[in-house]
Order: C-alpha cells, then structure tokens, then sequence
C-alpha cells in the first residue's frame, strides 16, 4: 500500500478510535485482569520486555505492575496522567496496579496492501488501573470530558445509553460504523477537498473502500479505571469479540447504534486540521529564504541586522503608533502576570493605546479559565469596544466572545489562535511557519547537510499537542528537514517524527525532560552520538538539555529554542544550546495596540495574511510579525544592543 493512502487510512481509523466511548463492566480489577489474559493465551511480557510488542502484536500480549513498577515509573506515569487531564484526580503515588493487554491480527499484513480494500485489520485492547480512592469517578470523568471537548465532542450530546456518572462509578461509550464515517465525510466538500490537498490522493476511492467499525468502552467504578477498545477493518472482528467475552463487559459498546450528531461534530474538527495543516504548509510558497535571506517586509533578518520593519535588533522596531489619538475603551485579557513575557506585553500595549488617548481595561487572568472568562464578559458590561485576548484555552472563551460579538465589539486574538468562533475579528502573531523554519534550516547549515558526508542522528520535541501555533512551529521544521530524513542523512534512532508522538503536553520543561531521558536511555545508552535535537522552543530545549547534562557524556548536539528566554541564552552562552528564535513582543504588543487604534477611528486595519489561519469558521485576517533567531554570535546585538537583556543579566 502506498505511504500516503495508508496514512490516510490509519488517521482516520485513529481519529475514530480516540473519539469512541465505553461502556459498564463488573468492576474489572488487577487479578480478574490478568485471569481474562491468560483465557486468552496472551504472551506475558515485562515492562522491560516492551521493545519485544511489535512482534507479539499478531498473537497478543499483556503486562501487570505493581506499586514497584509505578514507583519507577512515575515521572512517565505523571506526564501522562496531565495529557489525559486525571492528574487533579490522582497522581502516581496513589496507583495500586496498573495492566495492559492488546491483540491485532492483520499487523503484519497491512504493509503489504495496496489500497484500503485489501487491508484486514481485527484487534482489541484493554488497559486496567486501580487508582487506590474511591469517590473519585466525579474528577477522573471531568478529566474524560476536557479530553472530549478537545475533539470536539460535547457530553451533553451523548445518549444515557453513551455516559453517565455519580460520586463512585461513571462511563462514557459509543461506537463508530466506518462506512457511515466515511459517507459523512464524503458530503463534506471542504473536507475532502482540504484532505486531496493535505494528502495528494484520492480521497474519494479511499473513503468508500473503507468499512468497518470501531467501539470504545471506559469504565471507572470505585476506585478503579477500564478501558475497552477494539474494532475491524475488512474483517469479522473475532478478536474483538473474543475480548468482550473475556473481559466481561455487560454491554458491548460496538451494539450502540453510531451517534451521527457526534459524527458530525468529529467531521468539523478535521475539517478545521486539515484545512489549517494544508494551509500551513502553502504559507511556505510565500516566504523569502529567511537564513541569510530577507527577513520580512524590510532588512535582513537572521543574523542580528535590522528586522521586518527597518528598524534596529530583533524584529525591526516597533509599528509607529506615533500621532494616532483616539478615544473609548478597549479591553486587555492576558493569560498571566506570572510569566515575564504576558506581563510585559499587556503593560506596553497599555501604555501605547493610554498615550493614544483610549481607556485601558487590562486584566490578567492567573492561568485560570473561569477567571478570564468573567472578566472579558466585565470588559464588555462596562463598554470596551476592541478586546485584545490572549487566551489561556480557545473553546473556553468562544461563549463569551460570542457575547462581544452580539453587542459589537471586536475582538483581535493576540498570539493565540481562537478556535471555533466567528467573533474573532483579527489576529496577530508572529510567523509561525518561519519559526520552524529558521529552525529547521538553522539545522541543515549547522551540520552542512548537502556536503558533508555520512549520516547524523537527530531526534525532536515539538510543544503543546493542543495548541494551532506548536503544529505550525512543527511543519515549518520539518519541511525543511524531511528531505534529509527520507534520504537517511538523518536518522531519527527513537523513530519519534509524528507530532501526535514527539509532542509536549503543556510545554512543560519536566516533560520534555521525562522524555529526553527515556529516549537516551533506550537509543543512546553506548556513547552513541547525537547530532542535532530540534526543539521547538526553549522550555523544551532546558527539559532537553537537562537530561543531556544527567546521562549523555558527548558533545552537546545542535539543539534548537524559541523565545530567547534568559535562561537559554545562557545557555547559548555557554554552548550548550546553539540558537533560540527571538520573536520581540515589544513588536507585537505595539502592532496589536495600533490595530486596536485602527479599529477604533474606523481605519483599514494593517494585515498582511488573510488565508493562512482557519479557525474553523473561517479565514481570520492577521498580521505577521517576523522573527529572527539568535546565537553566541550575535545574541549582543539583537538583545543586548537593543536593550531587550542588560549583559549583566546574561552573565552567569
């Protein structure tokens, strides 16, 4: 089967699959576990056994831990309890047992097939975890539901057959028919349409070839948790029946009727990321090579000289605000004033648009969504007429901005794309695409990839699987890298590509450590050497390195930052981290104030991008602000010169 229909295939099976619920059992715990396995001859592997899964796939395999097992563990456990949104119910401390079991035939087949009619696919997994609390199901079922809403599936909309939960037992399940998904799709044109671009094949052949069914059942009564999922493709789902027998499940979730409302609602989503993928990677038609090239609408822009606008240091100097007088109100919403980076933007946007003559509203929200949300709603009680956001979560706010919209006021999303609504006016960012870029390629001349002989290995880390700008800081990197990946100059020993798979949740330095680690561990445990490591900002990039300075004794590799956070250019300094992006949000702050001004006096406002950003709604016009990336070499005369650190500061 070709690469790109059976990656079509699988996203979409996966999609479906992620997005499936569950159903009742009768209180699934570690030993009935383990008895249902052993029923069905499954192979007994140990954790340290997991690199041996792939070839056990066809006939089934399984694991149970104990307490000693999660104690090791628990770094890893944790990290993944704060992707599935559990970690307010429980933490690693408070798992008694933990067990796993899976059985896929046709695995071994489907890199033979040809097309999707020819692929037989029919497995089953379950996963069983005592959490050690009882009433808890209330917080583990909240967490299910933020997990839910991030697909885009609303609870509310589920059958009582679908979900249901009390202080100490809840589920959530339903099932997904194939062939009603694929005719679902197939009536969308925008979908299909921005699938044929994203993938360059046939869509159309391969949705109608695709039958089958999917079902997941999640199940938590007491104090512990089971999940069922399984599923055909082409074939007469005996695993997956042999599974529910054995597992005990009182309703086999596959026997609901596929709720189409939901369907719908999955539709919109990938409608949305295909769109925003698609257009993402036609943004790169319009960039200027931006490593020793232009670096946007003016001077050069990567090696330390004037930036996008002409003026001096980072992104060239601010827009002129200068004689722009106005009056009325507009509202500020920043995420926090905990982080240096918000608590200076909103202060200068502030002090830009109070010189203008405008009455500022700026509020910081504490990182708490209920807390940003009541007080955009208060911006719009006491008559902002432009509200800036930068939101803390995009579906959180669409409520409340849809009530700005009703009353006319414009909203203009700084930094962060908000999803979902057509009350979002403008938007201002940087270039996000050329983010990654100036990554990527920063990469290819460091290590001089068209003369240079042999092979280098590389591994990345990319940031928050839910935030639109990470996909975008992603791609941008990665099409300047592929190429080098798909001759083999670079080889990626983890075989860690995908985004799904070398995404950090959160941004968070501790994750990206907590992977690091496991990656050295288990593909450079020799003196094996690292060449390059793309981050894609600097929090990642310190996780990064952090683990590099605990258990990897080479040189430290190329590794690659966003923000030019003080602590990275340190370590630029001292050679550890060889270059950040430097995206100078006085720059920012400043276009968002004179767009707000522009919007107030009733102004053409100034964009420079009108079909890169899909919210979901529509194309959101925007304005781009370039970035330019820093290193030991010139980090003197963007940051220093210009006034952005004092030498002392970066001074160990």
């Amino acid at each position: 089967m070709k690469k790109k229909v059976l990656s079509v295939l699988l996203v979409l099976v996966m999609l479906a699959g992620v997005l499936t619920g569950c159903s009742k059992t009768s209180g699934m715990n570690k030993d009935k576990f383990v008895k249902a396995c052993e029923k069905l001859k499954l192979t007994e592997l140990e954790i340290d056994e997991m690199d041996e899964i792939e070839e056990n796939v066809e006939d089934g395999f399984y694991f149970a831990g104990d307490e000693d097992l999660i104690a090791d563990k628990s770094k890893i456990i944790d990290t993944y309890l704060k992707i599935a949104k559990l970690s307010k119910a429980f933490d690693s401390d408070d798992i008694v047992s933990i067990a796993f079991a899976a059985k896929c035939a046709g695995y071994d087949d489907i890199k033979e097939s040809e097309g999707p009619e020819d692929v037989e696919l029919d497995g089953a997994f379950a996963f069983q975890m005592d959490f050690g609390q009882k009433d808890k199901a209330e917080d583990v079922m909240d967490g299910i539901a933020k997990l839910l809403k991030q697909v885009n599936i609303k609870t509310k909309k589920l059958t009582p057959k679908e979900y249901y939960v009390s202080k100490n037992e809840g589920y959530i399940r339903f099932h997904i028919d194939l062939e009603k998904f694929a005719r679902i799709i197939l009536d969308d044109d925008d979908l299909t349409d921005s699938l044929k671009d994203l993938y360059d094949v046939d869509i159309e052949d391969t949705m109608e070839d695709l039958k089958g069914d999917i079902a997941v059942s999640v199940e938590i009564k007491g104090s512990n948790i089971f999940i069922f999922a399984g599923g055909a493709v082409n074939s007469e789902k005996k695993v997956y029946k042999d599974f529910v027998k054995a597992f005990g499940l009182a309703t086999d979730p596959m026997s609901l009727p596929m709720n189409e409302e939901v369907a719908d609602d999955m539709t919109e989503l990938i409608v949305s990321y295909a769109k925003y993928i698609s257009k993402a990677r036609d943004a790169k038609k319009r960039l200027t090579d931006p490593i020793g090239g232009t670096g946007g609408t003016g001077g050069t822009g990567s090696t330390g000289g004037t930036g996008s606008t002409g003026g001096t240091g980072s992104t060239g100097g601010n827009p002129d605000n200068k004689g722009i007088q106005g009056s009325g109100k507009v509202g500020i919403s920043m995420p926090t004033k905990d982080l240096m980076r918000w608590a200076q933007d909103g202060d200068r946007m502030k002090k830009e648009l109070e010189a203008m003559g405008y009455t500022v509203d700026l509020r910081y929200a504490g990182n708490q969504v209920t807390v940003q949300v009541q007080q955009i709603q208060d911006m719009i009680e006491i008559g902002c007429e432009v509200i800036v956001v930068a939101a803390i979560e995009s579906s959180s706010v669409i409520q409340v901005l849809e009530n700005a919209k009703a009353q006319g006021v414009t909203v203009i999303a700084y930094d962060r794309l908000i999803y979902g609504t057509e009350a979002v006016d403008y938007y201002v960012s940087f270039d996000n695409y050329m983010v990654g870029q100036l990554q990527g390629k920063y990469i290819v001349e460091a290590l001089d990839l068209d003369n240079a002989n042999g092979s280098f290995n590389i591994e990345i880390t990319a940031g928050d699987p839910t935030d639109n700008n990470a996909a975008l800081f992603y791609q941008g990197a990665m099409d300047a890298i592929k190429p080098y990946i798909d001759s083999g100059k670079l080889k990626v020993l983890s075989g860690q590509k995908d985004f799904k798979d070398v995404a950090t949740d959160s941004w968070k330095t501790d994750n990206a450590q907590a992977r690091a680690e496991n990656i050295l561990a288990a593909y450079y445990p020799s003196g094996t050497n690292i060449d390059a490591w793309l981050c894609s900002n600097d929090s990642t990039a310190c996780g990064v390195i952090n683990a590099l300075d605990k258990y990897y004794k080479g040189n430290y590799p190329v590794i690659t930052g966003q923000d030019c956070d003080i602590l990275s250019v340190k370590h630029i300094i001292a050679g550890k981290q060889a270059m950040s992006v430097f995206k100078d949000t006085r720059t920012l702050a400043s276009q968002a104030a004179k767009m707000a001004s522009q919007v107030m006096n009733g102004q053409k406002v100034d964009v420079n991008d009108t079909d890169t950003y899909n919210n979901g709604k529509k194309d959101i016009s925007s304005y781009l602000c370039s970035p330019v990336f820093v290193t030991v070499d010139n980090y003197k005369t963007i940051l220093v010169d210009s006034g952005y650190y004092t030498q002392d500061a970066l001074d160990y």
